[in-house]
This record gives structure tokens, sequence and C-alpha cells, in this order.
């Protein structure tokens, strides 16, 4: 991180951030550091003019992609626009400042029991990408964000990405020669042009950095240094790192939630039942409510009575999940032939038939159920969010049992 001789300003349609440090910079961009709107902590990259077209469109999706982001452990774009002069000139985007990013800490030496919690950290969030169609492709510590106030990671650099048809804001064509990711985290198909570059590809990079997370180096070669020999009471992670490293991407973890039930089930087999369940929590997040509509309610902006029918404008659209709930509120508070089941939404807006008199009293009426059908959306996340986590341990428990009934069995046989 370098002070900048002359500290500049970066202005978009919502105000001005304050540049004056730059902490670092590629071939094709830059990243600065600075304060935000409200005096907090902000870092802004920004895109070359002379970026090649490619690395433009990349840019503009991983923007999108960013500013939709809600989840914690996935850095969230705050702001964009374009510079026009100065020390810094094409497309940026603002985001939180993060103290560090996972290198630091490597170096510095992590705790093993932290190490699984940031690992856990890493895999909610790669996994909240690949469930929306993303693949990272350039996983490494310098691209996992460190914020020292939470004590939590989340994943950034999202520009070599590839993302499914429907997140793309421009088409993106990558050649068969073209390598995007780190050389040292990059998954043999990333090595060889033409091949298929998927999910596997960022387990491969987990395992990676799993391994270096507990021995300082990541394993490469046949004789690459273990956890077991380095922290041994963490060894049970070896066959982790071992499948999510093989060759063949068809023989790796086929998605991330693999990864999370196999670390609880030899965690399982290694440590005491109260350490267990301390490890569940830490990696499968229970209660974690990606869902905006569920912590805050959408708000009325507009309100317009036409030859009988009132039409309600919200500030975003709304989800069907949220819609159910605003049917399915219980108690609340309506005239006749205006309650909820009557209203109908088309994204944003909704619509019902009421007399002119009644209009004023149906818009107090619909003011009041916002936030009791945010509230009903969020305790039906969090019961389903709890239930996916009875079901898992329970399949796991099941397991165990089936495993230890084989071993007592077969220890009795004799030949």
């Amino acid at each position: 991180m370098t002070k900048l001789k002359t500290p500049f300003e970066l202005e978009t349609v919502f105000g001005t951030y304050h540049l004056d440090e730059l902490i670092g910079e590629g071939g094709c961009g830059r990243v600065y550091g600075g304060r935000g709107l409200d005096d907090s902590p902000i870092a802004v990259k920004v895109l070359n003019p002379g970026a090649p077209m490619d690395k433009r469109r990349r840019f503009k999706n991983e923007l999108a992609f960013l500013i939709a982001n809600r989840h914690p452990n996935i850095v969230t774009a705050l702001d964009h626009g374009i510079a026009q002069s100065g020390e810094a000139k094409g497309p940026f985007y603002v985001m939180p400042r993060h103290h560090s990013s996972l290198r630091p800490l490597m170096v510095a030496g992590i705790k093993p029991s932290k190490a699984l919690v940031y690992f856990g950290q890493i895999l909610d969030g790669i996994e909240a990408a690949h469930l929306k169609g993303v693949v990272h492709r350039d996983l490494k510590p310098e691209n996992i964000l460190y914020d020292q106030k939470s004590d939590a990671v989340a994943v950034g650099d999202f520009g070599a990405a590839r993302f499914v048809e429907d997140l793309l804001v421009t088409t993106v064509v990558t050649g068969p020669a073209q390598r995007l990711a780190n050389f040292q985290y990059a998954a043999p198909e990333q090595r060889t042009p033409g091949a298929a570059v998927g999910q596997t590809a960022d387990i491969w990079a987990l395992g990676m950095i799993l391994n270096e997370m507990f021995t300082g180096t990541p394993p490469h070669g046949n004789a690459y240094k273990t956890i077991s020999q380095v922290v041994p009471e963490f060894g049970f992670l070896d066959s982790i790192v071992s499948q999510a490293i093989r060759q063949s991407p068809e023989e790796r973890q086929a998605s991330v939630e693999q990864v999370k039930t196999q670390i609880m089930k030899v965690q399982f087999d290694a440590v005491t039942q109260q350490r267990l369940d301390k490890a569940k929590n830490e990696v499968v997040t229970a209660g974690t409510i990606d869902d905006e509509l569920a912590t805050t309610p959408p708000r009325l902006i507009r309100a317009e009575w036409n030859r009988g029918q009132l039409t309600l404008t919200l500030d975003k659209i709304v989800s069907r999940g949220w819609i159910q709930a605003f049917y399915n509120m219980g108690s609340f508070r309506a005239l006749v032939g205006a309650d909820p089941g009557r209203f109908v939404f088309d994204g944003n807006v909704t619509r019902v038939d009421v007399p002119e008199h009644q209009a004023q009293t149906v818009v107090d009426n619909f003011k009041e159920w916002l936030p009791k059908a945010t509230d009903v959306l969020r305790q039906r996340l969090e019961e389903a969010e709890r239930e996916r986590i009875r079901a898992l341990r329970e399949h796991l428990r099941r397991e165990r049992e089936a495993e230890e009934q084989n071993l007592r069995v077969s220890r009795t046989l004799r030949i």
C-alpha cells in the first residue's frame, strides 16, 4: 500500500469518494483506498481505459454480480461510475475496505481452530456463488479479504469468473488457451487448452488453500506437507484435501456442499461430540438468510388511484416467496374486499380494486402489512434452514451408526 502524493476524488450520482492510497495494481487496473460517503473506509477498483475489450466485459459482469450480492462472505459493490480525469480514468466500483487479504494471516500463522472457521466462511461464499451459477476460477489467498472488526473473510475479485447466461450483462468468450487464474492455485484443466472449467476448478483451489492454511504451503507434488504432519489433531482434513486436488475433475468433490458434508463426517470420527457440534455450527451456517426481503421490508414509494383501481409501487421487486408470505400473514387489519389476497403483484407494482372513499385506508393498511410479510418470510426461511441442518445431521448420525455396525461385525468375522 502506497500513500498517493496527490489525493484525488471520484464522483458518482450519490456522492464523492476521497482516495489517498494505492492498495494494489495489475495489468488492467488499480485498487485505491480512501473514505466513503459516510467517512467509512472504502476501496475502489478502477479498470484502465486502455484495457482490452474482454477485460472490460468481464469487469462489467463482475460489477453486476457484486451489486446484486447480499451474502456476507462475498464482497459487495456499494457504488460504481466512470472516472473521467485525474489519477484514475475508466470504469470503477466501490466496495467496503477490508483490513487485509488472507495471505498476511497465513504468513503470520492462523490458529488451527480459527483456520477451520475461516475456511467455513470461504466455503459459504463460494457455495453462494455456485448456487447462482458463478464459478470464480481465480481463487487464491489474495482474493479472500479479511475484516478485522467482524473477524470474518469474504471472497472478492470475480474478474475471471464464469457466469451463467442469465447473470451476464455482456457476452465474454474465453479462448481455449487463455489463462485467467493464478497459476499456483489453478486446476489442471485450467492449464489445458480447450478443457472444460467448472465448479470443480474452485474445489481444487479450495483444497490447496485449506492445506496451506494449516501447513503454510500449498500441496504440490506427491510428497507435499500434510495437515496431520503439522497439526495432528486436524489430520482428519487430509482426506478432504487429497480428494479436492485430484488430477481428474470427476474424481473431486462435486460441490461445496459435499465438501462441507465430508468435513462434518470425518470430524465426527476424529473429535468428541462437543467439538463436533461446534464444528457443525462453524462450517454449516445455520440460520443464515441470504434474502434481503427477509430482513428489510419493501417501502411504498407511490400510490395512484384511477377509475376504481389503486396502484401501489414499491422501492424494490418482491419475490414469489415474499408474496406468498404477504398472502399468509395470519392476523391483519383490512377492509372487506381489500384484504391481502385481493392484491395482484407484478414486479414492484401491486394493484387492487378499491372505491374512492376507501383508497386512503387501504394504503394505510398496506403499509402496515409490509413488515408483517417480511417477518413471515424470515420465519419461513429460518425454519427451512433449521430443517435442512437437522436433516443433514440426522443423515450423518445414521451413516455413523451404519459404519460402526459394519466395523463391529467385520471385526468378529473369522476366515
